[in-house]
């Protein structure tokens, strides 16, 4: 068999593969959306790897910090690669809330994009950190200092860049929240999830000013509580998204971007909610 005959046969069976059901627009969206939950369990993981729960004290000196290092080699190298892989799940999730916000009536093309662009940016939350973690874990035989400094940069840079998250889920709630059909894409709760959650990650701001109390980055406002909201709202929303995903009519859906500048008033209001899908 000729080499032609070789690339003909190779192109046949990726044409047929690319027509099987199990990569159907819809199949990938879902795969998007479970994306959400193997983001938050890697993440919780890293920590889990690494013998970060509970999390080492901002006030041990070098030497204990280095020594829960070396103690936990290979755990901490194991978390480093679970949080990087963990950013990258994060960004199929961000990309299909925003193709499924664009379906709900009257919201400007700047809040999808808000959303998209504040999740995409947040991927350098897991990211960066992670590979912080892996550099700090590196080299061992350094001065003991300088595996402190590396120690101090991880805490901080994978718990204080909450700023974007918020953005991303306001633009969420935002979303849900004006979408006033009988049966609307997303349930009503979420939004307010979508909202107080963020909220909870604003005391990590303080977390470079203290090595003790809940302030700490092993403080329960800024570890614990931000911790368990951020897996439990990442997780929720992964399902709501699925739902919505499975709501989309057979055939597809006609999306025409819109730039409102006012909410409809109330004989609108009832037109569209008679449009509910």
């Amino acid at each position: 068999m000729g080499l032609s005959s070789l690339y003909s046969s190779g192109e046949a069976a990726l044409s047929r593969a690319g027509r099987a059901h199990i990569l159907s627009p819809r199949n990938f969206q879902y795969v998007c959306a479970w994306c959400g939950v193997i983001c938050s369990l890697l993440f919780l993981f890293t920590f889990v790897a690494a013998g970060f729960i509970p999390p080492i004290k901002p006030y041990w000196t070098a030497e204990q910090t280095v020594h829960h290092y070396k103690t936990h080699d290979a755990g901490i190298k194991t978390g480093s690669a679970l949080m990087l892989l963990s950013g990258m799940f994060y960004l199929p999730l961000t990309a299909a809330i925003s193709a499924q916000m664009r379906r709900v009536p009257n919201l400007h093309y700047a809040v999808s994009i808000l959303q998209l662009a504040s999740g995409a940016a947040g991927i350098f939350a897991f990211m960066v950190p992670a590979m912080i973690l892996g550099t700090t874990a590196y080299r061992l035989d350094r001065p003991v200092e300088i595996t402190q400094a590396f120690n101090d940069l991880f805490w901080i840079t994978a718990l204080m860049p909450w700023p974007t998250f918020m953005a991303q889920n306001f633009a969420f709630a935002y979303a849900v929240l004006i979408d006033q059909r009988l049966k609307p894409l997303f349930p009503k709760p979420i939004a307010l999830l979508n909202i107080i959650v963020p909220i909870l990650f604003a005391p990590a701001t303080a977390i470079h000013c203290v090595k003790t109390g809940p302030l700490a980055w092993n403080g329960v406002l800024t570890f614990w509580l931000p911790g368990a909201t951020f897996c439990a709202q990442v997780i929720i929303d992964s399902i709501c998204l699925a739902r919505a995903i499975g709501s989309e009519p057979v055939g597809g859906e006609k999306i025409i971007d819109i730039f409102p500048n006012s909410l409809p008033d109330g004989s609108e209001l009832e037109k569209t909610r008679s449009n509910s899908y």
